[in-house]
């Protein structure tokens, strides 16, 4: 039977979101770890239906709206886990204000450090070549992660994200966007899911993906509270560390299907393709994302506002931010190398060998004292990108 796999696929993503689904409308009480288990399970599988949707949305939307707002979907889940605990932050204070931070550095730091390795490994090993070469394209990402992640350095020395801070951050997303809409992109080639529901006849598609879009929102937005609360319970009663959990497991399980929507990419040899789906995400991520929380932290309080960083937010910035500023020394030259990857993957892990402020601090200083030196070899190549994106000002 044709698309016999894809639609085992869909199947399978609908079938994780049922028992949290049926759950939370017959209102079943878990145990922490458990609710958090099944609301999570939830959640990756709404985010699937979302992704699949997304892309199969770019057949009938015009390619400008799809940039600007099918992208932005993509990322949803991600941006619904932070968005409750920067609303919590406001309405209850506490820890939460720590919470908020925590998930969109883990986010951050996840998708460089992990995706970006993996990915590049995964077309390395397809194309038996120990070193990856990106398009042109690319360098309108790169620039706006450049100076994203400079302007960044700022927020963990003020030890607060203002409300200036959103209004600059949120101003290099819309830029971006404004001028992704005018770079040359690769056509449309749907793959996997979504080439199963482009073969759709046109009412039944455009009907599958309101009806996916739908139904990925409505799952995401009863899962998200029990899903972020029950971590923090279950980290509780583990004796696990609260920071550590809303850091690094929420973002595993928002995250992945663009992990492995890249991954899909690169296996099929589109290579600037999958690498460029995650760094469209960080740039999302490292703008949109850090701007929004302020506001709807504010939102929340009522009245405006300044999100407050304690001394171990302020680190975990200020090393995100390290990390940003390697990423984009390390694709300044539109190169990938095994050797550049699994720098990346081990100074990712190294933050797990030691959790203190000695050693966020020390990763802080050694991200920056490579990253500095290559940023300063290569300025040709950051001229290179910046002429790129005033040509794309320009059209």
């Amino acid at each position: 039977m044709r698309y016999l796999k894809e639609r085992v696929f869909v199947a399978l993503a609908v079938f994780t979101t049922i028992p949290w689904l049926i759950s939370f409308f017959i209102g079943i009480k878990y145990v922490p770890h458990v609710e958090a288990f099944v609301a999570g399970i939830a959640v990756v599988g709404a985010a699937f239906l979302l992704s699949w949707a997304a892309e199969t949305a770019e057949m009938d939307v015009p390619r400008s709206l799809s940039l600007a707002v099918v992208a932005l979907l993509a990322v949803l889940p991600e941006y619904a886990v932070d968005m409750y605990f920067a609303w919590m932050a406001g309405k209850v204070g506490g820890d939460y204000i720590h919470y908020a931070a925590a998930n969109m550095t883990g986010a951050n730091r996840l998708l460089l450090g992990v995706g970006w390795s993996l990915v590049a490994f995964v077309a390395m090993l397809k194309m038996r070549r120990k070193e990856i070469s990106l398009d042109e394209g690319i360098r309108l990402e790169f620039f706006i992660l450049l100076v994203a992640s400079l302007y960044c350095f700022l927020i963990p020395l003020r030890g607060k994200i203002l409300l200036i801070d959103s209004v600059v951050l949120i101003f290099l997303y819309a830029l971006y966007v404004k001028l992704a809409l005018k770079a040359p992109r690769e056509e449309f080639e749907p793959a996997g899911v979504p080439a199963y529901f482009c073969n759709l006849p046109t009412r039944k598609r455009r009907v599958s993906v309101v009806i996916l879009m739908l139904y990925a929102a409505l799952i995401i937005f009863i899962s998200v509270e029990a899903f972020a609360e029950g971590l923090i319970k279950t980290a509780e009663n583990f004796g696990i560390d609260e920071f550590l959990m809303v850091q690094w497991i929420a973002p595993l399980a928002s995250e992945s299907p663009e992990f492995i929507v890249a991954m899909y990419l690169v296996r099929k040899l589109r290579v600037t393709a999958g690498i460029n789906a995650l760094v469209s995400s960080k740039v999302n991520q490292w703008t949109l994302l850090i701007g929004c929380l302020v506001i709807v932290y504010s939102i929340a309080l009522a009245y405006p506002s300044d999100l407050p960083l304690d001394a171990r937010q302020r680190e975990e910035v200020l090393l995100t931010a390290a990390q940003s500023l390697l990423g984009v020394a390390i694709i300044i030259d539109l190169r990938l190398s095994f050797y550049e990857a699994a720098l990346l993957l081990f100074l990712f892990l190294l933050q797990f060998v030691y959790q203190g402020v000695e050693m966020r601090l020390f990763l802080s200083f050694l991200y920056l004292a490579i990253a500095v030196p290559i940023i300063l070899r290569n300025l040709k190549e950051v001229k290179k990108s910046y002429e790129f994106v005033r040509t794309l000002a320009r059209r």
